[in-house]
């Protein structure tokens, strides 16, 4: 057995895993909190490549108490569709019980009879596994993790014991698919949450600070993120029913359509602060160039234009790379004005939609009564 801390920086549990999975049957991998840079990571250690790549099984169990995003269930799911379905499995532990958290991190591999293990604190993320960097001072968490090999009677026990604990989790419905509604529904609130560590920033106010503070702003992801374009205002031309014209700078640099067709998950809030179901949404330019986007709480809406020639608008709010939350505030509603004031006059010569980019906090200046779940919340925290 072998025990080791972990210091900012250095990849000791990747080199850990990567030694305990080398020429394994199969793999399991149980962590609280996960994050894209995490994932993205752990699939690229050479010796968990090789074992996808031969068709060997690979288990994944992810919490989604909080730091586990959107995004970081889409390219779990990615990942899936690239090595198989029935080669990389996935599930995700959800719970509603306010005073526990999910907590374990341990991977588990295979091979004969022996059964090699690697537990410690360090979650799947970039911190938690302690990538590799030449930056100082180094990123990072201060980790520990043992190492250990298993055989006989150690190695049935061990592997008895998961066993059981999957089936009686699977039973209860604590252990969900990634595409159950709830579970999505966590990741999205999830990425609503900014963390600073300055405590110059209440616990719990709305919007990212001002530029200037000295504390860096970070996403569940737990990478750096800048909010001064973090939210979409545009005016909304007539479209086809549950969809929404949003013009080529707002589909690439917004929603972040690269060229190629992927999927974003979207979740509508109300003006009375109403949350509806998490839609995943495949982005994609039609052969037509029309830069659409699908947005199903549309489709109920009468399509008006006011006196003014104003339209109906979309405010939407970027929780990370591949999700986002959305309202629709149309003509008739008492809160139009409040954001046709935001986008300013309409444009001179062929009328164009207005469209602005703002932070969350000019958002919740220019909109007093902008429902919360829009906003995102910080906290003096660090992702972990």
């Amino acid at each position: 057995m072998g025990f080791t801390f972990q210091q900012p920086g250095k990849s000791s549990t990747l080199h850990a895993i990567g030694k305990a999975a080398h020429d394994a049957d199969f793999g399991l991998g149980v962590f609280a909190y996960a994050s894209p840079s995490g994932v993205r990571a752990f699939f690229e250690v050479p010796e968990i490549l090789t074992l996808l790549k031969e068709k060997k099984k690979f288990h994944l169990i992810v919490g989604v108490d909080a730091i586990t995003s959107a995004s970081t269930l889409l390219m779990i799911g990615d990942l899936q569709t690239k090595f198989g379905k029935k080669v990389l499995t996935a599930e995700a532990f959800y719970h509603e019980h306010p005073s526990s958290t999910f907590h374990p991190k341990f991977v588990q591999f295979g091979k004969g009879k022996l059964l090699h293990l690697v537990t410690g604190s360090g979650n799947l993320t970039a911190r938690g596994l302690g990538i590799n960097s030449s930056v100082t001072p180094a990123p990072g968490n201060w980790e520990a993790f043992s190492s250990e090999t298993l055989s006989g009677s150690d190695a049935q026990k061990v592997q008895s014991d998961i066993s059981t604990w999957l089936a009686v989790y699977r039973k209860s419905g604590l252990l969900r698919q990634l595409s159950d509604e709830e579970v999505k529904r966590r990741a999205m609130e999830n990425g609503m949450v900014r963390f600073t560590t300055s405590k110059a920033f209440a616990k719990g106010k709305k919007a990212a600070p001002k530029t200037g503070a000295v504390a860096p702003i970070l996403t569940a992801a737990g990478e750096a993120v800048n909010d001064a374009r973090g939210i979409l205002i545009r005016e909304l031309p007539k479209n086809r029913p549950g969809q929404a014209d949003i013009g080529k700078d707002s589909l690439s640099e917004f929603f972040g359509y690269a060229g190629t067709a992927k999927y974003v998950l979207l979740q509508n809030v109300t003006l009375d602060d109403l949350l509806g179901q998490t839609e995943s949404i495949r982005l994609f330019v039609n052969d037509s160039q029309n830069y659409r986007l699908e947005l199903h709480a549309i489709s109920g809406l009468k399509y008006e234009i006011g006196p003014d020639d104003s339209r109906m608008v979309l405010v939407a709010t970027k929780l990370d790379d591949r999700s986002f939350r959305y309202c629709i505030v149309p003509v008739n509603s008492v809160e139009h004005p409040k954001l046709l004031k935001i986008l300013g006059p309409i444009l001179v010569g062929r009328r164009r939609m207005r469209e602005k980019r703002i932070s969350p906090e000019e958002l919740a200046d220019g909109w007093k009564d902008v429902p919360s779940s829009l906003i995102p919340t910080l906290s003096i925290s660090v992702p972990i």
